[in-house]
This record gives C-alpha cells, structure tokens and sequence, in this order.
C-alpha cells in the first residue's frame, strides 16, 4: 500500500510538456488535440487550495484560446477566470482580457465585453512587447470597442458547466417512501421481501421513481474524463487539486466532493486502481465509508448491529424512509449466509485493502493502529464494507450515458456504463425479466418511468440483469441465481420468452393463444393491423425529425392497439418499450455526442 505511483502525481514538469505538446497541436490547427492535451496539462498542474498554481494558470489559459476557436464561449470563459485566479503571470494578461471580451462579445453581453476591452488596454502596459506593438494592440482593442453594438443587450452568469442537473418532480410522493410515487405501495413477504405494487392504475410514461443515491462511484475506465461528482462529461472539466486522476465538470461539483469524500480518497487514488478489483461496484463500500467520518459510525454503532429485511414496513413505524439515511443502505438484503466460502475470503482480502487505504490518509486519526494487528475501529469500519461490499452486489445499479456520433440520430445512440450507484429506494422493486419500468440515469440520479399500462394491484418491476429479448433464457436464470441468489418466476421465464429475433415479426406469425380477438371481430382484423402500421410509422418519422416529445405521446396509442390484436411477447412490443426508452434517455438522461 505505501507504492507510489509517479506517473499518476501533480507534476509541474509534466503539466509543462503536456502544454508544449498541446500548442504544437494547436498551431497545426489539430484543435481535438490540442484540447485533450491542455486538459492533461490542467490536471497534472500542482495548486494550492485556493486554486493558485503558474502552471495550471498556464494551461487554462491555453484550453481557453481552444475553446475560443471550437464556440464553446461560456466554457473559455471559466477558463479564464480561473487563470486568473491561478496568478497567470501580468505580462501576459492582456491576452486574457483580449479573449475574454471577444467571448462575452459572441454570447451578446456587449457591455462586459467593453469592460473587459478597457481591462485590457489598461494591462498592455505590462506586456514584454516594445512600445510599437504595444501602441498598434491598443488601436486594435478601441476599434473592437467602437464596433461593438450600442443598443441594449443581455447579461448573464458565464459559469461554463456551473448549471445544476434539474431532476424530474413526482407530483404526488408516496407519503413513507418519498422517493417512490404514491402509484406504489411497499408490501412486504417473507422469501419475498419487500416489493413494490401499483395503488392504482398507472399510464405509460408515468414518473414513479426519482432518487439521488448516497453512494455512487465512478469507473475506472472513465476517471479523468467523466465528473467524480455527477458523472456528465465536459470537454473542459476541472482538476482535482490534490490528485490527477479525478476531475469535476464544474466547481459546484469539486466544492461538494472535496468537502467530503475526495479529500480521503486523493491521498490514495495512485494506488487504488493498480489492484485488480473485477467487482467495480465494491467500490461502494469504500465510498459509503469515506462519505462520513469515522465519528459517524462510533457514535451509531449500535444501529448496525443487526439487519432488519422489512426496515422502513416495521408496523410500529410511521418514520420516513430516507435515501440519504445510512440505515435505509445497511439494511439493504445481502444474502451473507448464500456466499462460498472463498467468496467470503476475497471480500476480507479487499476490505483489508481498504483499510489501508483508509490508513494511507490518516483516516483513523488517533484510533490508527501502528502495526499489523487492527484497532477495534478499523475491524469496526472493515466489517461495515464487508456489508456493503454484500449488499452492492445484489443491489447496486449501473449509471450510464447515452452516446451518439455527431450529426446521428439519438436513436442510433447505445447506453454505455460510467459508474455504479445504490439507491435504496429504487432497490426495493423485484426483478423481472420483461419489466414494467425503465431507469433513466439523470447525473448520478435515477428516474423510473412505467414501460406500460400497469394496472391497479400488479406489480412494479424492474431488471436487475438483461431482459429477456436480450439474454436467452437458459443463460440470464443460472446467471441471476449465482449472482443475486433468487430464481426468476417471472412470466418470461415462466413461459421461457425467446430473445428478439425468434418473437414473431408480424401478425401472420402471432401463435393461436397470444391472438387478442374472437371470430366474429375478424371484419375489423385488418383496419386495426392498419393502424398500428400507420401509428408505427408516424412515430418513426417523429423520431427522425428529432421530435421525440411528439414521437412519445403517440406510444400509449401505439400499445392499445397492439393489445387490441395480441398478447405478448412480439417484436412489437419489444421494438415499443425498447424505442419509448430511447426517448426518455434523449429527453432526460446523460447523453453525449462522440465526433465521428
């Protein structure tokens, strides 16, 4: 645990030449380059707390003339405050203010663009430039002035990625489980445990599920690229001032991480992902940890002692169940007594990683041990990620970002893993393997949508693995037994469902026993085949003219008419609920472009 790993630490002299690096990209017009470069060099530049640095002052500076050029204004110019709040050097100033007002100038805030022009008329005093050139510079600067519009225009806040992530609002919250619509009521059954069940009848596309989880964690694989605090993706993110590997889209995000988590974290970040650890989602339970300090868990340890599975439904109990509440995490279900005993063996391994690691940052304080043999506390703080480490792995969710080539359509877009996330609310909804909801990942929150008409009393369901048009059913049921201990009983399974391309593809094909209609609807047969190809196809031409919201309100149409001619599974149904996803994720979830 004490190896170092250099090539991963702020370094001044690396920050240096991946600037060189970056402007020779930047002057052979290789512009993608050069922005990743200056990126790298803004990540291994050392600085202070208070965001003081000569390089990362040097980089920003540069990353802002890229972002300049490629449009993004808002994005140059927090780069550019933030150089200079680095303490770019004064001589070089007036290339900032310059910028700057041609920013503010392309975003219409013509009266901070003059501002910032006579701010830099005022530093071309301290230019190392002769007094010709200087004297040209300010012809040009007054000229730019004087060309700027006269009449009134807007004025705004710049902050590049400072906009909050606004979450969907569930207009009636269930009034114990907040988290959940009051469309759901929890129930609770031994051998079951809690699930959740419709209250009344509820409409496709209805919002019944938003949560923020308490712990989530960023992959490995998109570290240094993704924000560590909500995951978006910028093209500009921000450094961590104490590690290279984590950065954050904005500074409302590096505030709230440094102010509890990454100030534990950073201290061992270059050793954490040299381990080997398949498990990605145990990363959970070293973050559970590092969220809150070891106070927190001395104080409450009497909480922890026992697992209670029906937390939240005690009859005696009338006390919301919280998300963020550490209570509502721990007693998650975690099967301990259905682990192999090497299974139990790997996670003690890990979890003593992570103790050290805790170690490695002072974690423990004055209750560190100073040998081999650990304190009470930290076989205390051991044990508990032991837990979480059981209860991330039946629970734990992925959080993703939808990814499309520019100029595609989003429909075209796949959804690919960033990080993982538990949310002990959304958890608490059962399996199965064609469910009635859809996860959209908003930042590192959740929403859950009905992926149909559910019907007052059914159960709401969501799929902890793939669905069954996905995964064949000898496949994904030994697969869910050996990971989250229990044997799928849903329909899909029931009636062993095949995947998408053995389903009937048209009504010709639908089996005798799926068929909707008696013999003495069959006159009507084929006007309602029609519809649904003419419903079919609208929706498609919607989709392609990017008007998703309108492709959307056609769907709830679009499945009664399905319904009205057969039951499922068909590719109809499947091409539906697979579609109207595809929709809500480019209405509201995490999505990027990717240059071809």
């Amino acid at each position: 645990i004490n190896a170092e790993a250099p090539v991963l630490r702020k370094s001044g002299k690396r920050s240096s030449q991946l600037r060189e690096e970056g402007n020779k990209a930047y002057m052979g017009k290789r512009n993608e380059q050069a922005l990743k470069l200056y990126t790298d060099s803004v990540r291994f530049a050392p600085y202070t707390g208070e965001g003081k640095g000569e390089e990362l002052g040097l980089a920003l500076a540069n990353r802002s003339a890229v972002l300049a050029q490629v449009k993004e204004f808002r994005l140059a110019l927090q780069d550019i405050s933030l150089a200079f709040l680095a303490g770019y050097p004064l001589d070089l100033a007036y290339k900032l203010h310059e910028r700057k007002a041609k920013c503010l100038k392309e975003l219409g805030d013509c009266e901070n663009a003059e501002l910032s022009a006579k701010e830099c008329i005022e530093a071309i005093t301290e230019a190392k430039l002769d007094n010709e050139k200087k004297e040209k510079f300010r012809e040009n600067v007054k000229k730019f002035m004087n060309d700027l519009p006269k009449e009134p225009n807007a004025t705004g806040n710049y902050a590049g990625n400072e906009s909050s992530i606004l979450l969907p609002r569930i207009s009636t919250p269930n009034m114990q489980f907040p988290a959940f619509s009051d469309a759901i009521e929890l129930k609770y059954e031994g051998g079951r445990g809690r699930f959740g069940v419709a209250s009344r009848d509820i409409k496709l596309g209805e919002l019944i599920c938003v949560e923020k989880p308490p712990v989530f964690y960023l992959h490995e694989e998109t570290s240094g690229v993704n924000c560590s605090n909500c995951f978006r993706e910028s093209i500009a993110p921000l450094p961590s001032p104490t590690c290279t590997q984590t950065v954050f889209c904005s500074r409302v995000c590096q505030t709230e991480a440094m102010a509890t988590y990454h100030v534990v974290e950073s201290k061992f970040m270059d050793v954490l992902f040299q381990h080997g650890l398949k498990k990605k989602e145990w990363f959970l339970a070293l973050r559970a940890v590092t969220l809150k300090p070891l106070s927190f868990f001395l104080e409450n340890v009497d909480k922890y002692e026992s697992h209670n599975p029906d937390h939240g439904l005690e009859k005696t109990s009338m006390d919301l169940y919280k998300t963020e509440d550490f209570s509502s995490l721990y007693n998650l279900v975690g099967h301990h007594e259905m682990w192999e005993w090497r299974d139990h063996a790997y996670k003690a391994f890990f979890a003593l990683f992570f103790v050290r690691c805790l170690q490695k940052s002072n974690y423990f304080g004055a209750a560190q041990s100073k040998d081999f043999q650990l304190s009470d506390e930290e076989l205390l703080v051991g044990s508990l990620m032991i837990h979480v480490m059981e209860v991330a792995t039946m629970n734990s969710h992925e959080i993703g970002q939808m990814e499309a080539e520019r100029g595609q359509n989003w429909l075209l877009g796949q959804t690919v893993p960033v990080g993982c996330a538990l949310e002990p609310t959304l958890v608490l909804l059962n399996h199965a393997c064609d469910p009635t909801m859809i996860r959209v990942n908003i930042g590192v929150s959740t929403a859950g949508f009905a992926s149909r008409n559910i019907r007052k009393g059914e159960e709401i369901t969501d799929c902890y693995s793939w669905p069954f048009d996905i995964t064949k059913y000898e496949d994904r049921s030994p697969d869910l037994l050996k990971k989250y201990k229990f044997q799928c009983g849903c329909i899909a399974c029931k009636e062993k469902w095949v995947t998408f391309h053995d389903l009937p593809r048209s009504f010709n094909d639908v089996p005798d026993d799926k068929i909707n209609f008696s013999p003495e609807d069959l006159p009507h047969v084929q006007g309602k085949m029609m519809n649904v190809q003419k419903l079919g196809s609208k929706i498609n031409q919607l989709q392609q003219k990017d008007d998703f919201d309108g492709a959307m309100s056609l769907y709830g149409e679009f499945n009664a008419a399905i319904q009205q001619l057969m039951a499922p599974p068909h590719q109809f149904y499947v091409i539906a609920r697979r579609s109207y996803a595809s929709c809500l994720w480019v209405k509201y979830g995490n999505k990027i472009r990717r240059d071809n």
